[in-house]
């Protein structure tokens, strides 16, 4: 009974032994995973390419502005998550029409081109939070930016008004031009994690705010001696590769 006694004692002391060691390795490996950086294994640097579509929306002499489509890309260099410098170039339409029946000509079309060098800086600059997960992580990479461009008008008139304005001379119209534009961006940066690679993907959705220093982003003056000049608007959205 004693030889029994002792065996089961040992029996018991080798499981209780298994147990306490089974159950540190799984606090060990919990307390490590859980301080591991979120930003392990990410791709905080480098060059980055992107596609898009854009929607636009012009604001000049007329009363309603379509919403029109633009094809968006981007090449940029990131020196860091929050400070990039890059070139944005968009193909698409801003369109105008007059509901009031007052412009000589009742809509109006460009097929513009546009290329812009900008500067973006992110919100991880001047916070210095650790992002515990994505939406954090796209929180601290909230950005402005500027950028400065030229803009290419190809410009179509679609019917002109039963009743036109008497001011309608020949030089208050241009169909095309070559035009200076300064530009404001917002917007963040969101990981695809695991597609293509750790950290190869992302999401960029973009806010954008264009002046155009000309008189003609619509394609004519409205009325003689005005000296409006013209904005538009670009909201994209776009899929980004990192290098």
């Amino acid at each position: 009974m004693k030889i029994r006694s002792s065996k089961c004692s040992k029996y018991k002391i080798f499981i209780l032994s298994v147990v306490v060691f089974a159950c540190s390795q799984v606090l060990f490996v919990s307390t490590a995973n859980a301080q591991i950086d979120f930003y392990y294994g990410k791709n905080p640097k480098g060059l980055r390419i992107g596609g898009g579509v854009g929607f636009t929306t012009l604001f000049t002499h007329y009363s309603s502005y379509p919403i029109g489509l633009s094809a968006v890309g981007d090449l940029d260099y990131a020196f860091n998550p929050y400070f990039s410098i890059g070139i944005n170039g968009q193909y698409g339409t801003l369109k105008g029409t007059d509901n009031t029946g007052k412009f000589h000509y009742k809509t109006s079309t460009d097929s513009y081109m546009s290329g812009s060098i900008n500067i973006k800086a992110g919100l991880g600059l001047i916070a210095d939070f650790n992002a515990k997960n994505g939406f954090q992580d796209a929180l601290k990479r909230l950005y402005m930016g500027v950028g400065i461009g030229k803009i290419q008008t190809n410009i179509k008139f679609d019917e002109v008004a039963t009743i036109p304005l008497v001011y309608s001379a020949s030089d208050s119209k241009k169909q095309t031009g070559s035009y200076n534009t300064y530009s404001m961006y917002v917007g963040t940066y969101i990981d695809l994690p695991g597609i293509w690679g750790t950290d190869k993907l992302e999401i960029c959705p973009n806010y954008q705010f264009n002046y155009a220093d000309t008189y003609y982003l619509d394609g004519y003056i409205s009325k003689e001696g005005s000296t409006l000049k013209g904005f538009y608007i670009v909201n994209s959205i776009s899929i980004r590769y990192k290098f």
